[in-house]
This record gives structure tokens, sequence and C-alpha cells, in this order.
């Protein structure tokens, strides 16, 4: 995590770096009053594109400079930055930011209306938007989706998808059986970062005794195929595929 922390000093804006060098965009002050008690604002800034981010700015709306690029070498998916500067409440109360940034494919995200405030931003891709920004004051989620077709050619009469590692396997998703050539369908969210990281595992056991099982499927949107021992061409027992 990159931390930047910057501070209005004595009318101009003061940059001090904790982690990976300075950074920071020039900003002039009134000089407070004696009874104008100082402000802090404090972003947290996460890339959620699903890229990496090459250019991040942040700076007074209508300024003719942006600034240094938050950003430095770039930020990868799923990596932060903190921001923090301190205002006298009179300023801070009147103060309108935008926040400016670019991904690697060329992809750009304005927001021109931030407050001073403390609050968690994420930058999001196109795909993630619900309304005309491209940033996001909460985690945006993520959903899987997977349909399981029992191709076993019996029926199913345990299913387990669980989080692999997990204690407990959670509910039978094949309740009271799943038939031959029947389909379940199961669908979830997480929120965005914690999705990336997750790997399940999915388990059967058909009528006969015949148990299934893979331990490395992605949170993702996929279809998935539970088939039988003369089935198989490789090593697992399932296929990413709608029966044919």
């Amino acid at each position: 995590m990159k931390t930047f922390i910057k501070g209005l000093m004595a009318g101009a804006m003061v940059f001090a770096l904790t982690a990976c060098g300075s950074s920071g965009a020039s900003s002039t002050t009134e000089p407070a009053a004696a009874n104008d008690e100082m402000q802090t604002a404090a972003y947290t800034f996460t890339n959620v594109t699903g890229e990496k981010v090459t250019d991040l700015y942040l700076y007074e709306t209508g300024a003719s400079e942006k600034g240094d690029n938050l950003a430095g070498e770039g930020m990868e998916d799923g990596g932060t930055t903190d921001v923090t500067f301190d205002l006298p409440k009179s300023e801070a109360e009147k103060k309108e930011y935008t926040v400016e940034f670019t991904t690697e494919s060329g992809y750009t995200g304005t927001f021109g209306t931030l407050h001073f405030e403390q609050a968690p931003i994420y930058l999001i891709s196109a795909d993630q938007m619900t309304g005309a920004t491209m940033i996001s004051f909460m985690e945006p989620s993520a959903t899987a989706a997977y349909t399981i077709y029992n191709q076993t050619g019996e029926k199913v009469t345990d299913l387990y998808l669980y989080e692999t590692g997990a204690a407990e396997k959670g509910e039978n998703l094949a309740g009271e059986g799943l038939a031959a050539d029947e389909s379940y369908d199961l669908t979830f969210d997480l929120p965005l970062s914690e999705s990336k990281t997750k790997v399940y595992t999915i388990e059967f056991t058909t009528e006969s005794g015949y148990t299934g099982t893979f331990e490395t499927l992605h949170f993702e949107q996929a279809p998935i195929s539970l088939i039988s021992a003369d089935a198989m061409t490789g090593a697992t027992m399932i296929k990413f595929a709608k029966p044919e």
C-alpha cells in the first residue's frame, strides 16, 4: 500500500511521503484566523478496475495544474493509496476537488465534485458503474453464478460447493437428489476485492457411491457439468461446459 501524507502549512500544500517518495499539487490558502480550527481530509483510493492504474490525480476543481501523479509507477489492481491533508475549517467547507484516473488500456474516469471529507474511494471499471460516475464510495460487489448440470447418468445424492480448506461444507445443494440430466443454479455475491482471492471446492456423490471433487474453482460465472468416470478425458470429474 502506498501512503501519502499531505498537509497544508503556511499557505501552501506541503507533502510528506511515508513510504515511496513525494507526491502532491500546489494550492494557496488565506492565513487562518487564530480560532479557525484545522480540519483533516483523508481519502483511501482503491483500484478495482481490473487493470493497472497508470495515472491518478487529486486536485482542486478548476485548478490549472493537476499536481503529481499519485499512482507513481502504477497502481496494480487491488492496490491502494492513502492521501491526507489539513485545511482551516472555514476554507475546508468551501473546497471541491476532482479525482481523475487513467488505466493501462486508456480508460479514464473523472469525478469533479469531491468534498473535503474522510472517505474510501473505489476506482471502478465501466462494467461496474451503476450510474454516471467512475468512482464509488462503497466497495462494489461481484456475483458468482454457476449452473451445475448432472451428466453422470445417475442421481446425485450429495452436492456441495464450499471454500477450499473450510471445516464445514455447508448445505447439500442436491436436496432430496438431483436426477440425471437435471441442473442446479447457484449465485452469490461478495465484495469485489474479496472475490478475487477465493477458491472453492465442488464435491458430489452419486447414488452408486461414485464421488467427484474439484478443489480449484474460482469465483466466476460458468457452467459446470458433473461427469461420470467413463466420460472423463483428464483427471477431473467436472467439465466447464453445458451438456451438448
